[in-house]
């Protein structure tokens, strides 16, 4: 995976040609060698001589001698055994020694000027070179001692490293000189010199153009090209090592292929428009991905053998809900590609080389294959595809392939409908497919809930070698006959069209990211992180008020598609503060699925509404009441769907929030107060009257290894909150009068925990006499597999899953000092596991707030890095948006201290001086009350600008 990683620390020089004038010499003794062996394979026919310019920059410079013997005389159709490949690179050594010997050793001024200015700024200087000379030309030309390290031919033998246009022989001199791929240069005149440094993903990779050669190089991946390096000044150097980390900031790439960790890339990769999301699998997936397609709203009945939040955890059937389970669909982008009847695929034998680039500024998905077949035919594959932000029912996919070296017959098919619907998508019954020229046509109905899915597919041949596809999905919940929808989608496009539909794509991403982008002077490997956590969350972010965004959005199968609190306390600020109407959309949800709110707190005995701890379409709890270990079929039971109640508070909370934010009067009157009045009655039956207090007994808080327990902290505080706003919005409208004061008694008489005489509030009654467990270090930051096996002893114990009493002044920054503050964090981090996505960035705002700035700066690159790093070991089953919601929240509440008046946002007074080590400037955009303000904070300033 290839983040971006900060400032140049080293600089690898390829030799001839860059350092040393031997390239001349090399390219001679290439022609003699070559001449002579084609004039005595010529027998009588016409000689075609070896073409010392073209044909050596081609062909055979910078690669290893056998390499550039076997790539020309491929080149040439000639066929020749390895002890033939062996002589002639024997002869071409014999022939460029004497040259050497009769001409000398010449270097550039340029170049050794360039090393010296390099040297001076202490940056670390290498030499990578194919020819087995490498070292005894430098010493020759007296320059040996410039270079920090010294890779030749010989080092590749006794290393057995692949040489150009393969990255290894680059990387290993980069690990010599101590430095990442990242922070270090490439200057090279061969083209497979330049393309060996972009495949390893150096931080800048400079060609010098020694003659009609720019074009090649600037196509092989340069950044830039210059005919000499005097063209090229230490400050011009450094100007673009930073333009190129401010560029690739905006993407996330992938060098190489690695089954075992497939599943994770699919997760990340993943495309989407709000109202589908397809994951980034191979455009010929593997017989073990998870190619899935998602569209919001698509559920149907539980599906005992798929799994639940871990691949390890299995739930139960719930056939009576059929809207239990998002449904995983067909992957509509799948190709098929052959060679003379050889499919090219990374699930066989052929694949070489792999390359995905996620294009987050214009959200768009990249990839480059190479495919080796029988016979060495060497065949490149291009691919692009997106999710149409400008038509949420269209998708577009290109795909070009290169033959490099022959002229087989290639065949592209491209394939909407799946075979195997039973093994791989077994919520799916296919009602029809149907081929029809260009036009492909599949329609499936869920088993259970009987939606209707169609996916229709246009592919045309652009040119010779590029196929273009649009595909078209609607459902039977947008409209009655889906299949004549997408038909005449597809028909309103005429295949000129493509282009602008791509651009129509990449302008509403430039207009989402004019709101949503953060920048940090200086530190592009931190835009990039923030970039990929945006994205995320604008992917699963629609228009359908039907829908809300799940505990892994539409990137995966985990937690069934179900909706949390996640939504409203973890996410829903970043879009109250980069897109309000998407707020709106979400609370909405809330307010659509509100019957089934009520209808649960019947279920449970009471009045009002209680939402579901986990809603999917109809806001009935589809949360499964046990899991089944997939390995053992151990049952563990689950508390969270009866007890973990505080989720009708939070919603009530992001209410509020809302309205504050916004002023929507409007929403206020109608959804707003609907739900404030009903969930304000939820928790008047639910509280028990005891001789002082009222109190909520028998709940899971936010930490959920404690289950049953009363008066925890964080649900009283959230249910006298929910108490005294639907009570103030009912003064506020002038309605239900009565029930608004007997709202706000029972906000003042409801139990709410104190902090004790060391100003820890205790997180529920018993709390503080539990069983003491010293919490080793190895046993931090795990998915809680383990822990639900102990369930019963964890229960007892002094430990906790994640933030629950710190996130009291997450909620209500003014509601706490920061003496506070500071003793429930010293009490509380210390028995924290972090086995929920959702605790380092709680931890890392708190820590920010009062001072701590080491451990601030710890949880929040914890959370920042949490799905690029896999630190839990889960994104298999997609990515984490609460965890990315909370890390824009830790930034931007946390470190800057943000705040609102009237005037619009402030960032806090010592703003400038909690911003993480190493950051200068921090800019970004926030709308308040229907307008965007610009804020900044600099180290140079104590004052916020706008």
């Amino acid at each position: 995976m290839a983040l971006v990683n900060g400032s140049l620390r080293a600089a690898l020089f390829d030799m001839d040609g860059v350092v040393t004038r031997t390239a001349e010499l090399h390219a001679a003794a290439w022609k003699q060698t070559f001449d002579e062996f084609l004039r005595a394979q010529a027998h009588g026919a016409p000689f075609r001589p070896f073409d010392e310019q073209t044909e050596y920059r081609t062909y055979v410079d910078g690669k290893p001698r056998q390499e550039g013997v076997r790539s020309f005389l491929q080149e040439r159709e000639i066929a020749i055994s390895p002890d033939t490949e062996a002589l002639l690179a024997g002869r071409k050594d014999e022939l460029f020694e004497r040259l050497v010997k009769e001409q000398g050793v010449q270097t550039y001024p340029s170049t050794l000027d360039l090393i010296q200015k390099l040297r001076a700024r202490d940056v670390k200087i290498g030499v990578a070179t194919s020819s087995r000379h490498g070292r005894a030309i430098l010493q020759s030309a007296g320059i040996k001692d410039l270079f920090d390290a010294c890779l030749d031919g010989n080092d590749l033998d006794t290393l057995h490293l692949p040489g150009k246009p393969y990255p290894d022989m680059f990387l290993h001199a980069a690990g010599w000189l101590g430095v990442t791929p990242a922070h270090a240069l490439i200057l090279e005149d061969a083209v497979a010199g330049v393309q060996a440094g972009r495949r390893g993903e150096f931080g800048l990779v400079v060609g010098i153009d020694r003659g009609g050669n720019a074009a090649a190089l600037q196509a092989g991946g340069a950044d830039i090209v210059v005919p000499d390096l005097a063209a090229l000044g230490i400050e011009d150097l450094e100007t673009a090592f930073r333009a190129r980390q401010e560029e690739v900031a905006w993407h996330i790439e992938q060098e190489g292929f690695d089954r075992a960790r497939e599943r994770q890339m699919e997760s990340l990769f993943t495309i989407g428009n709000g109202y589908l999301g397809v994951r980034g699998a191979l455009d010929a997936p593997l017989p073990e991905s998870q190619s899935d397609l998602f569209i919001a709203g698509v559920f149907d009945s539980k599906r005992s053998d798929l799994p639940y939040s871990e691949v390890e955890f299995l739930t139960p059937d719930r056939a009576a809900n059929t809207y239990a389970e998002l449904v995983p669909l067909p992957f509509p982008f799948q190709l098929k590609i052959s060679i003379e009847g050889q499919p090219l695929d990374f699930g066989g034998i052929y694949g070489r080389e792999l390359r995905r680039v996620l294009d987050l500024r214009s959200g768009v998905l990249h990839s480059e294959t190479l495919f080796e077949s029988p016979g060495g035919r060497r065949t490149a594959v291009r691919t692009q595809r997106c999710a149409s932000l400008a038509d949420p029912h269209l998708l577009l996919q290109e795909v070009e392939v290169f033959p490099e070296n022959h002229w087989g017959t290639v065949q592209i098919d491209a394939i909407v409908d799946c075979q195997d619907l039973s093994t791989r998508h077994p919520h799916l019954e296919r009602l029809d497919h149907t081929i029809s020229g260009k036009l492909e046509l599949v329609r499936y109905v869920t088993r259970g809930s009987a939606i209707q899915i169609c996916i229709a597919s246009r592919a045309v041949l652009h040119t010779s070698s590029t196929m273009r596809r649009l595909i078209s999905i609607f459902t039977s919940r947008d409209i009655e006959n889906p299949a004549e929808a997408a038909m005449a989608h597809l028909q309103s496009f005429s295949e000129k069209d493509f282009d602008a539909l791509l651009e129509m794509h990449a302008s509403r991403w430039k207009d989402f990211w004019s709101r949503a982008d953060i920048r940090v002077q200086g530190r592009p490997s931190i835009e990039q992180a923030l970039r990929f956590g945006s994205y995320h969350l604008r992917l699963p972010a629609g228009d359908d008020a039907r829908v809300s965004i799940g505990a892994r959005t539409l990137s995966g199968r985990a937690y069934e598609g179900h909706v949390f609190w996640d939504t409203e306390i973890f996410m829903l600020p970043f879009y109250l503060h980069t897109e309000p109407a998407r707020a709106r959309s979400l609370l909405l949800y809330r307010h659509h699925t509100l019957d089934g709110a009520r209808r649960r707190a019947r279920e449970l005995g009471y009045r009002g509404a209680c939402y579901a701890w986990e809603s999917s379409v109809t806001g009935d709890d589809v949360t499964p009441s046990k899991i089944v270990l997939k390995s053992t079929g151990k049952e563990i039971p689950i508390f969270t769907g009866t007890q973990q109640i505080h989720v009708s508070a939070d919603i009530a909370y992001a209410v509020w929030r809302y309205w504050e934010t916004t002023g929507d009067e409007q929403f206020l009157v109608g959804p707003g107060a609907e739900i404030l009045f009903e969930t304000a009655r939820f928790w008047t039956s639910r509280v028990t009257r005891g001789e002082r207090h009222y109190h909520i007994r028998g709940v899971v808080g936010p930490d959920e290894y404690h289950h049953s327990v009363d008066d925890n902290a964080y649900t009283n505080w959230m249910a006298r909150f929910n108490l005294n706003q639907a009570a103030e919005a009912a003064r506020h409208l002038g309605t239900n009068l009565a029930e608004a004061q007997e709202w706000a008694t029972l906000a003042e008489s409801l139990y709410i925990p104190l902090p004790d005489e060391h100003g820890v509030i205790e997180q529920f009654e018993g709390f503080f006499t539990l069983a003491d467990y010293p919490l080793p270090k190895a046993e931090r930051f795990k998915a809680p597999v383990s822990r639900l096996f102990d369930w019963q002893q964890i229960n007892g114990l002094k430990l906790l899953k994640q933030a629950d009493v710190l996130m009291l002044p997450l909620l209500f920054p003014t509601a706490f000092s920061d003496e506070i503050v500071a003793a429930n964090y010293r009490y509380y981090e210390p028995l924290t596991d972090h086995g929920s996505s959702l605790s380092p960035a709680v931890h890392a705002a708190i820590a920010a707030r009062i001072g701590l700035q080491e451990d601030a700066e710890r949880y929040w690159k914890q959370s920042l890095w949490l799905d690029l790093s896999n630190a839990m070991e889960n994104s298999t089953l997609g990515i984490h948006p609460a965890a990315m919601g909370g890390t824009w929240q830790a930034l931007v509440f946390g470190f800057l201290g943000v705040s609102f008046d009237e005037e619009g946002p402030h960032a806090g007074p010592c703003a400038a001086q909690r911003l993480p080590a190493g950051w200068d400037r921090v800019e970004l955009s926030l709308i308040y009350r229907g307008r965007a303000y610009p804020l900044t904070v600099s180290r140079t300033s104590d004052k916020d600008h706008r």
